[in-house]
């Protein structure tokens, strides 16, 4: 993992998941890869809300408010700036048949997009404390970075997640697309796919940055906020 403050890096297997612990002098952030195949989180939150994009049309969007699936009075909400919207393809898509068509948000070189998260419940601390997506087609060039209160605190590119991933004696299954797109597609065996997932403790974050400085695209679906306290 890659930071503008890392110092230490360890490495923990619980149960099907590795457990990438980052400690810096900014605090801790815990990175979770999910098991090959896993499109959806299993996180058990006290709030956690979820934006699949299926409902969208294929077009980009300046500003497009999502409740993350919460309903209208939920506590914890998003705005996207930048966000283009496609089809399920070899390169993106979560498809789930009837639960899920598989459109997805995609970043390409010269742009960015950005969510600001919100928590209108007040514990005397702004932001979040987890943050998710299943992340596609994965390329050196991808960056997230998150923010909190206009501040970087923490970011992860293709080439941090390719080598997590790398690094699993599992690696090949997380290489071609057959767990995520429509058969019809076939199969994109040089990419990996994989979902992943962040627990800030201090600081949070209320904004992530999407960027691809390579020339290929980053390319993301099944996105989750939430909190744990």
């Amino acid at each position: 993992m890659a930071s503008q403050q890392t110092s230490v890096f360890t490495f923990l297997a619980v149960v099907q998941i590795f457990i990438a612990l980052f400690v810096s002098s900014a605090g801790e952030i815990q990175g979770y890869i999910g098991t090959p195949g896993q499109l959806r989180t299993n996180a058990e939150l006290p709030r956690i809300g979820s934006e699949l994009f299926d409902s969208l049309g294929t077009q980009t969007y300046s500003n497009y408010e999502s409740n993350f699936g919460l309903g209208p009075n939920t506590d914890i909400s998003g705005t996207y700036s930048g966000l283009e919207i496609k089809d399920n393809d070899i390169y993106g898509g979560v498809y789930g048949g009837w639960d899920s068509n598989g459109k997805y948000a995609v970043v390409f070189k010269g742009t960015d997009m950005r969510l600001y998260v919100r928590r209108t419940v007040r514990t005397g601390r702004t932001g979040l404390s987890y943050f998710g997506l299943f992340w596609s087609s994965i390329d050196d060039g991808n960056r997230l970075e998150f923010l909190h209160q206009g501040v970087s605190v923490y970011n992860f590119t293709g080439v941090d997640a390719r080598a997590l991933i790398n690094g699993r004696s599992d690696r090949d299954e997380y290489y071609g697309s057959r767990h995520y797109v429509h058969w019809w597609y076939g199969r994109l065996k040089s990419s990996a796919y994989a979902l992943f997932e962040f627990e800030f403790l201090d600081p949070l974050y209320d904004e992530v940055r999407f960027e691809d400085r390579g020339d290929a695209g980053f390319e993301s679906d099944n996105h989750y906020i939430g909190y744990f306290r």
